[in-house]
C-alpha cells in the first residue's frame, strides 16, 4: 500500500516512543515539506525505553534501565539506529560487548534452583545437557524419529510447544530450554505463542521438505557463500536517507559484537531524535496530551481543543488505547485492535555500591527461567521470568569507535522481571507480597546475605524526586514500577488480526496506520525502528 501525501500535507503521530519518534525522523528526511505532529500524553520521549538516573547528595548518579537497555548486535533495525546516532554525530555514545566478553555468558535456571550456563565450550555444553533436563530418551527418539513425522498441511496456525511437539513428540526442548528465551523476549507462554509468527524460519524448514532435519541437510549439502545484500528498505535507506552510509561495511563491523548499549541508557537514543526534530520546522511535538477520539477518516482531538483533520494518522500506542479512542462506526476495526492481548511486568531494579548482588563466580548478562518440565505454575511460583546482570554488561562495555574500555565503576546492579503471561493466570500480587519475593530471590537464587543490609526501596509510580541519600557499604537500593499491558503477545492467531487489521484499513481507504511493538517484524527496539522506517517509504 502507497500513500498519496500532497505537498505540505499534515501528518499526526501518536506517541513518541522509539517507533513514532523513528517514523518521524525518516518522514521528515524523505519528505521535508509535510508537517508533522507528535502528541505524546507524557512530559517526555522514550515510551517503554525508560533510563531512569537517580542523584545522591554526593553528586554520584545512579542509571537503572526501567525498559529495554541492550540491542542486537547486527539486524536491520540496529544498523539503522547506529547510522543515525553518526549522522546526528553522537557516535561517542554507542558501546559494545565483544563476543569473548564474560558479560556474554548466559545462564538458565535449572530443576534445582541453580544457575546453569547455556553452552560456549564442549565442558558446558555436557553439563547442561546432564541438567538441563532435556538429555533423556524421549526426546533422543524424538530427534531421530522427526525426518518422518508427516508434515501438516492444513494450514492452520499452532503455538511453538504444539510444532515442536508434533515434531520431536517431546515437550522436553520446549519446557526446559526454549521456553525460557520466550520468557525473556516476550514474557510469553511458549504453550500460545504463535509459531508462524515468532518463529516463521523453522515453519519454513518444515515446509521445504517436510521436515526441519531433512531441510537443515539439504541445505547443508547445497550451502553456497551467499553475498551479503541488504533488504529493499535498507537500500531505500541509503539512497534517500543517508548516501555516505555504507550500511553493508558497517553490518560486518556489527558482526563482531553480539550487544549494543548507549552511553547514559537506551533513552538517550529516542532523547537525542527529539532534539532533531526540534530543530525542525516543519516538527512539532505535544506533549501531556489527552486525545479524546481519532478518526479514520483523519481527524484527530485533543482534550480543550477542537479536531484537527490530518491527511494520515499513524498510531503507535498501546492498541486497546486506540480502540476506546475510535468512533461507534468503527466498531469492527476496535474489536479487532482489543482482541491482540498484551502481559504485564513487574520490573524491579537493584543496586548498591558494594554488597554483590549474585555469585561472584557467574559473571554474564544473567539468566533465564524456563517453564519446567511439566510447565505447572507450581513450578514457579514467585512469576520469575529473569535476571539481568547489569552491572557486567556494563562493566565489560567497549567503545564501539576506538574499542577502548567504559569506565562504570565497582557497584553491582541487577533488574529483576517477574509476572508477564503467569500474571494472566494469577492475580497479580501487591508490591508487598512482591518484595518478599524479590527478598527470597536474592538469598535463596543469587545467595546475597540480606542480614548485615539496609534496604532502601522506592516505588518509582509514587516518588516523584529522582534524588535519594548517599549510599552506605551496606545499602541496597530496590527500585520497582509495575509495567501494565507492556508487551504484546504474538499468540496464535495473531496473523489473523494482522490481517484482518491490513484488510480493513485498504478496504474503508482509511487514513490510519498502526506501528509500534504490536505491528512490527518483532517486539525488539530494531524491530520497532525497522518497521517505522518501512511505512515511512510507503509515504514518499
Amino acid at each position: 500500500m502507497t500513500l498519496t501525501i500532497p505537498p505540505n500535507g499534515k501528518v499526526a503521530v501518536i506517541g513518541a516512543g522509539v517507533s513514532g519518534l523513528s517514523f518521524a525522523y525518516f518522514l521528515n528526511k524523505l519528505r521535508p515539506d509535510i508537517n508533522i505532529h507528535i502528541f505524546e500524553k507524557k512530559p517526555h520521549v522514550g515510551g517503554w525505553i525508560d533510563s531512569l538516573t537517580l542523584s545522591t547528595k554526593s553528586g554520584d548518579s545512579i542509571l537503572l534501565e526501567k525498559g529495554p537497555r541492550t540491542l542486537r548486535g547486527v539486524s536491520d533495525g540496529s544498523l539503522l539506529i547506529v547510522d543515525i546516532l553518526k549522522n546526528l554525530g553522537l557516535a561517542q555514545l554507542i558501546e559494545v560487548i565483544e563476543k569473548s566478553s564474560v558479560a556474554n555468558k548466559k545462564y538458565l535456571l535449572d530443576h534445582s534452583r541453580e544457575l546453569l550456563q547455556v553452552p560456549d565450550s564442549v565442558q558446558t555444553g555436557a553439563k547442561f545437557l546432564a541438567k538441563s533436563g532435556i538429555l533423556k530418551f524421549e526426546l533422543l527418539k524424538g530427534f531421530f524419529k522427526e525426518p518422518f513425522v508427516p508434515q501438516r498441511n492444513d494450514g492452520k496456525d499452532e503455538s511453538i510447544e504444539s510444532f515442536f511437539q508434533r515434531r520431536l513428540g517431546s515437550k522436553l526442548l520446549t519446557n526446559n530450554v526454549m521456553s525460557a528465551v520466550l520468557h525473556g523476549i516476550y514474557a510469553g507462554d511458549i504453550s500460545k505463542l504463535s509459531v508462524r509468527t515468532v518463529l516463521p524460519k523453522v515453519v519454513e524448514l518444515e515446509n521445504e521438505k517436510g521436515s526441519i532435519f531433512k531441510t537443515l541437510y539439504a541445505r547443508f549439502r547445497e550451502k553456497k557463500e551467499k553475498e551479503a545484500t541488504l533488504p529493499q528498505a535498507l537500500k531505500e535507506y541509503e539512497d534517500m536517507i543517508s548516501p555516505e552510509s555504507n550500511l553493508t561495511q558497517l553490518s560486518s563491523e556489527l558482526k563482531k559484537f553480539p550487544m549494543l548499549k548507549l552511553l547514559n541508557g537506551l533513552q538517550e537514543f529516542p532523547r537525542k531524535i527529539e532534539e532533531y526534530l526540534t530543530k525542525q520546522n516543519k516538527v512539532h511535538f505535544h506533549f501531556r496530551s489527552n486525545i479524546t477520539s481519532v478518526s479514520p477518516k483523519g481527524e484527530l482531538a485533543v482534550e480543550g481543543e477542537e479536531a484537527q483533520k490530518f491527511h494520515h494518522i499513524r498510531s503507535t500506542i498501546y492498541t486497546h488505547e486506540l480502540a476506546r479512542l475510535l468512533p461507534k462506526e468503527s466498531s469492527e476495526l476496535s474489536d479487532t485492535l482489543a482482541r491482540l492481548q498484551y502481559v504485564n511486568v513487574f520490573l524491579v531494579n537493584i543496586y548498591s555500591p558494594k554488597v554483590e548482588l549474585k555469585p561472584k563466580e557467574k559473571q554474564g548478562f544473567g539468566f533465564l527461567v524456563p517453564k519446567g518440565e511439566d510447565g505447572r505454575f507450581e513450578k514457579n511460583p514467585d512469576c520469575l521470568l529473569g535476571v539481568i546482570f547489569d552491572s557486567d554488561v556494563e562493566q565489560n562495555s567497549i567503545k564501539f569507535i576506538g574499542g577502548e574500555p567504559v569506565e562504570n565503576g565497582n557497584a553491582s546492579k541487577i533488574t529483576l522481571m517477574m509476572g508477564g503471561h503467569y500474571y494472566n493466570k494469577i492475580q497479580i500480587p501487591s508490591a508487598g507480597i512482591n518484595l518478599k519475593i524479590v527478598k527470597k530471590i536474592l538469598s535463596e537464587i543469587l545467595k546475597v546475605d540480606l542480614s548485615e543490609s539496609n534496604l532502601i526501596i522506592r516505588d518509582e509510580e509514587s516518588i516523584e524526586s529522582k534524588d535519594i541519600q548517599g549510599l552506605k557499604s551496606n545499602d541496597i537500593l530496590i527500585s520497582y514500577n509495575l509495567h501494565k499491558n507492556c508487551i504484546p503477545q504474538y499468540n496464535v492467531g495473531y496473523g489473523d488480526i494482522k490481517n484482518e487489521l491490513e484488510s480493513w484499513i485498504e478496504l474503508n481507504n482509511s487514513k490510519l496506520s498502526f506501528g509500534g511493538m504490536a505491528f512490527g517484524n518483532g517486539i525488539g527496539v530494531p524491530d520497532c525502528v525497522t518497521n517505522a522506517l518501512e511505512h515511512a517509504l510507503k509515504c514518499k
